[in-house]
């Protein structure tokens, strides 16, 4: 845990962090030849029937971030919450970076010592990113091991994928052991993964024709069904904010245009490059997720400005804590939406610093005023449970288990939904398709259990955090009687996090429910044109557009993390929310006889995880949103005494 955290954490990647803290750093040099060195944790396990290969190239170039330790994280933790609970006298009094980084920054001289240090063994630094907390650096593997006394080798994992890894424990000079806390990022055995239910279904390829695509619903029936329509007609288009999207693929500008032209708007949407920035080839499957998040956003919210941050995805963590360490240093967006995460178990077991990182930059990102709201998963309650997954990490991958970074605390996890009964509101139910829905393949080995054949179910993932504690603006709303403080040892008395928080349409079209139409020919797209889509990927960035409108009625054009108001909304007001009630989250149901009854509804034992309920629940959260009335409230939210 870190030291003064509200809540305990852990996480991963291809980059190298280091975490430094502030005691007994001043003046501190930096190391020379003959310095003593420090073992920092400890070197990776190696997943299940992981074979190496060889070492990896010492002329390959590696991209590593090191992160500092804050100098006050207690003091972080407890403005972040000021600044989003209302109430609190100090709720939505955001700081801009340059405050951030001066009050919670590291310590000058603990930035200059470590700086010099890498510059001494021959690797490159560049700007910092994260309000200050983040320092990236570049070197070739060869000067990467020479600095941190390690060897880096090439592994190939049990599903074919090849990777790198360090061997050893990496090590830093004994005078500045004292504030390091890890050192991230020498491995790439976990990678994101989008959560988009793929592959798509192909449509009628004429533009005009978006309209006619078959089981879909365009964003103007979207927009009626989730009262954006109040909003649009007075002149609430999300324009004078910008949202950010955090991706690892990249995008064909002339199937942005494509969309755009058929439903006759015309956002501003811009890449912003991250470690050089990513290609279509380079992840071809991801260009799907990416297109259909800025399509989503500009339909929704026709006149917001839209960043596209994009990293490589074979960066790992590196990636992923640059990524965001820039969109919260840069501030240039208002709202944040990312539709890529990893289950829970496998960031603790094989990158367990990471989520340490991510916890301080939402941290800031709340403190800054920007709100941060990521797709919950689509693998139901038991996140972990994909190809990757059973073959490399067998033990964990049937374990019910959430998504980071939807599990972590300032961030706002979206779910899905699919809707039953098309209105104003919609009817609906927590998404769970089944196999004749064109079901997500999984891998099942006949193991506990579960069928060898059994293609599985595409579904909107919710649960119990395993090591993040349920934040005080979720307390006393899960009366299902599955709420829990044993999976992140919580103490007595106390649960932990649930997610998610809140859900949206996540369905994709088929012959029995609709989804959501997009268009795209490049990358695994292949030329598709229109198709329908679906995940809780495509849930988050409807959110975000919610938020867009939101954010474009204030002065400041500033929500900060939702969450806390969100909660206290739906006490407060029940039009806010459309309560879903019908369904659950179980991944492993088969044809609706669910075969994972390990939770409790209610008095009643051993039912399917997770069943929607009245009120808040781990399949659907509190419900999706009724837009008109959410955005009056949430601008009613006030500071005062807590």
């Amino acid at each position: 845990m870190l030291e003064g955290r509200t809540w305990p954490g852990c996480t991963a990647g291809l980059a190298v962090v280091v975490l430094i803290g502030a005691a007994g750093m001043a003046g501190v040099p930096p190391a020379s030849a003959g310095t003593v060195m420090s073992a920092v944790g400890a070197a990776p396990s190696l997943p299940a029937g992981t074979r190496v290969t060889g070492p990896e190239p010492r002329s390959a170039i590696m991209r590593v971030t090191v992160a500092l330790r804050s100098a006050d994280p207690g003091g972080l933790g407890r403005l972040a919450m000021q600044v989003s609970t209302p109430g609190s006298s100090g709720f939505r009094r955001f700081l801009r970076p340059g405050q951030i980084e001066q009050r919670f920054g590291p310590p000058p001289a603990v930035a200059a010592a470590l700086g010099s240090w890498l510059r001494s063994r021959h690797l490159v630094t560049g700007p910092v990113l994260g309000d200050g907390l983040l320092l990236p650096a570049t070197g070739s593997a060869g000067q990467i091991e020479a600095a941190f006394q390690t060897t880096i080798e090439r592994v190939r994992l049990a599903d074919g994928r090849t990777a790198w890894v360090n061997r050893q424990a990496p090590r830093v000079p004994a005078g500045l052991r004292s504030g390091v806390t890890a050192v991230i990022g020498l491995d790439d055995l976990v990678l994101p993964r989008p959560e988009l239910a793929s592959p798509p279904v192909p449509g009628p390829a004429a533009c005009r024709a978006a309209r006619s695509v078959a089981h879909v619903y365009t964003a103007g029936r979207l927009a009626h069904a989730y009262k954006f329509n109040p909003l649009y007609r007075q002149d609430d288009f999300g324009q004078h904010v910008t949202v950010a999207l955090y991706e690892l693929a990249n995008y064909a500008d002339k199937d942005i245009q494509a969309y755009k032209r058929c439903y006759r708007v015309n956002p501003f949407v811009r890449r912003v490059p991250v470690d050089g920035g990513t290609s279509i080839g380079a992840n071809p499957g991801g260009t799907e997720e990416v297109t259909a998040d800025i399509q989503v956003l500009a339909a929704m919210a026709p006149r917001a400005n839209i960043l596209v941050y994009e990293a490589p995805a074979s960066g790992g963590a590196e990636s992923t804590v640059d990524n965001y360490g820039s969109i919260v240093q840069q501030d240039r967006a208002q709202v944040v939406s990312s539709s890529w995460g990893t289950c829970e178990p496998i960031m603790k077991a094989g990158e367990p610093s990471v989520l340490r990182i991510e916890a301080e930059i939402f941290q800031e990102m709340a403190i800054q005023g920007q709100s941060m709201m990521a797709a919950a998963g689509d693998t139901g309650s038991e996140d972990c449970l994909s190809k990757i997954t059973v073959a490399d990490y067998p033990r964990l991958a049937y374990r019910l288990a959430v998504d980071d970074p939807a599990s972590q605390p300032f961030v706002t996890g979206v779910g899905g939904t699919t809707i039953t009964r098309y209105g104003s509101p919609p009817v609906q139910a927590a998404w769970n398709q089944t196999p004749g829905g064109k079901g997500y393949r999984a891998p099942f080995n006949g193991r506990h259990h579960r069928p060898a054949g059994f293609p599985g179910n595409r579904v909107g993932t919710g649960g119990i955090s395993g090591m993040w504690r349920m934040p005080p603006w979720q307390a006393g709303f899960d009366h299902t009687g599955n709420a829990s403080g044993a999976r992140c040892v919580a103490p007595r008395g106390t649960d932990c996090r649930e997610v998610p928080d809140v859900s949206a349409l996540a369905a994709r079209g088929t012959s029995t429910t609709r989804g959501y139409v997009i268009y795209g020919t490049a990358g695994a797209f292949k030329d598709s044109r229109w198709v329908t889509a679906g995940g809780t990927s495509l849930a988050s960035p409807l959110w975000a557009s919610l938020t867009a409108l939101a954010d474009q009625q204030m002065p400041a054009h500033r929500l900060g993390l939702l969450s806390p108001s969100l909660y206290r909304i739906a006490r407060a007001d029940p039009r806010a929310f459309t309560d879903v009630t019908a369904g659950d989250n179980d991944y492993l149901a088969a044809r609706g006889h669910p075969s994972h009854r390990t939770c409790r509804d209610g008095r009643s034992r051993h039912q399917p995880c997770y069943r929607a309920a009245r009120g808040y629940d781990m399949a659907t959260g509190l419900g999706t949103p009724q837009a008109s009335y959410l955005i009056t409230d949430l601008h009613d939210q006030r500071s005062g005494d807590a």
